[in-house]
This record gives C-alpha cells, structure tokens and sequence, in this order.
C-alpha cells in the first residue's frame, strides 16, 4: 500500500490535516466482504432523456431551489438539501463521493439529471439508503422526480453513542455508507482529503486494486458521554468547533468518532479482508482545530499514524 499512504501524505501536508489509520478497535464482530450483501444502485438519469422543460411549482421534499439573488449573466442558481439528505447534479466528477454534498450552485439552462440520497436509520444498527432521481430545471426552480430506489445496509460495525457505520457490496466494490450528524471530514481511496455536510458520506472501495484501498472519516456526533479522562481533553469547546450550527442541550456534548474501512487481499486469499474501526478520536492523543488566518475553525485534525508500507 505504498502509493495509497504515499498519496494521503502529501494531500494531508498540504492541507494541514492528519487523520490517525487504526482508530479504537470498537467494531467487534465486522463481516467477511463475501458475507456482505449485494444491492443495485442504478444510474443516473441520461442528458439525453431530459425533457425540454418542467413547469414552475413542482417538487420534491426536503430539496430547495433559490435563484442567485445578483443576477450576474450567465446566472446561476443554489440547490439547497435539508433534512440530512445529499445531492448529486449532472455527471459526477471522478472523486467526488457518489453521496453528493449538502448543497450546490449551478449555471442556470438546460433540464439536468439530479440525484437525492439520504441515509434512513430506523433504529441502531438497521438503515437504508433512500435515492431520488429527478430532473431540475433551474430556470423555474422546479423538480420532477422519475424514480425512487431503497438500498438495505448492512452493519459493519457499531461504535460509542450507537454509532454504526453501514454498507453493501456493488460487484467488486464495498460502498461504505458512515452517519454524519455535522459535518465529516474523510480521506478517500485516493489520498484526498474532502468533507460532507449532510447526513452520511457514501464511498466505494475497490476490492481488486493492487495496493488494497482504505478510506478515513471523522464525524461529530452528540452524545451524554464527556470525553475520556485518559488523555487530556480536546483543546477546543463544542460551539467552536460547530460555530452557531446548533445549541446543545445541557446534558449533550459533540465529540468526533474515528472510522478506518480497508479492504484488501493477497495472492493467497481468494476472499478480500475487510477491516473496519471505529472509535473515539480525541481518546488517542486530542483532537484540535484547525484555525484559518482569519481565525475562523474551518476543519479538525488527529494525530496521524506512521504511513503504510508494504514492504
């Protein structure tokens, strides 16, 4: 895995990042790759199918479309999601997270494909994804929904608070499905660092890449439990590293929770290894902000192990 922790160390330098790669072992009982269950994602509505155009006032829950209030030329327009829901509009460029984002901003012309995920947890441990297919016209600020496709998920591991991170097999790829309450950071298969407002950050790992393929994600959740007395506590107060995102309850605090998903497989093994991991982040060595220069808490970092080699 040489160019896999080669790459994250570059991209983490210049970022000013560090994600650990073996978070708390809390994830007992993570399944085989074969015993995990396949499930079909379709794809994204064609260009080419679009409709000419779609009227003004129809919609689709829980999405928004608000015009670019300066009216520059050519004019563009936000597409807003809310409820933890993600959003994915036109071809998905090659790694950005099939999941989406929280919200975007598009040039205004053409009907184009749209995609509407959000991660559905009816109870710990038992989830699915939700994903709509629409068309969006911009021009009317309007949604046409064509399809709607429910994913079952399958646990492969559960953490602190009732944090479980999810996922299904597609082929040779895992898609891992890891809940996000805030905002999560990640480092993907690549070695680039990105991050996600909305509800989960969904990601593929390759079971028949050479070097094996890992991704990396920090999250923060509310829970009851104060930080561990282990070590000492994280250098940062909960409100700065969420700014005015929300107000807690007294009982409630934000923490970060770790998570590691590898697979992997030699020449020996014909089914691939899956490993997963999933802990408290600030348990290790403390988490800290990551100030701007303007002294604004843009992201977070953990200490960062020593890269992988595979020699």
């Amino acid at each position: 895995m040489r160019g896999l922790a080669k790459s994250s160390c570059v991209a983490i330098a210049a970022a000013s990042l560090a994600f650990v790669a073996g978070a708390p072992a809390e994830a007992a009982g993570t399944p085989s790759f074969s015993s995990v269950p396949e499930a079909r994602v379709p794809e994204m509505l064609h260009p080419k199918d679009a409709p000419d155009a779609i009227p003004a006032g129809e919609r689709i829950d829980g999405v928004r479309v608000d015009e670019n209030a300066h009216r520059v030329q050519p004019s563009f327009a936000t597409v807003a999601a809310e409820g933890g829901r993600c959003v994915s509009i036109g071809a998905i460029p090659q790694g950005v997270p099939p999941s989406g984002f929280a919200g975007t901003s598009i040039r205004v012309g053409g009907v184009l494909p749209m995609r509407v995920e959000r991660l559905v947890e009816r109870k710990p441990g038992e989830a699915e994804l939700e994903i709509v297919d629409a068309w969006l016209d911009a021009r009317t600020s309007s949604i046409r929904p064509v399809v709607t496709t429910r994913v079952p998920l399958t646990t492969l591991a559960k953490g602190p608070a009732s944090y479980a991170v999810y996922g299904f097999r597609k082929g040779n790829e895992l898609q891992v499905v890891m809940p996000s309450q805030d905002r999560m950071g990640y480092v993907d298969p690549r070695g680039e660092i990105g991050a996600t407002t909305c509800g989960h950050l969904r990601i593929g790992l390759d079971s028949t890449a050479k070097n094996g393929a890992m991704v990396i994600g920090v999250a923060r959740i509310r829970t009851t439990r104060a930080p561990s007395s282990r070590r000492p506590a994280p250098s940062f107060h909960p409100e700065t590293l969420l700014g005015q995102s929300e107000a807690l309850p007294p009982d409630m605090v934000m923490r970060v929770v770790q998570v590691s998903v590898s697979v992997s497989r030699t020449k020996r093994e014909r089914d691939p290894l899956l490993s997963v991991s999933v802990g408290w982040a600030e348990d290790e060595d403390g988490v800290v902000a990551v100030r701007g220069i303007d002294g604004s808490v843009d992201d977070f970092a953990v200490p960062i192990a020593e890269p992988i080699n595979d020699e």
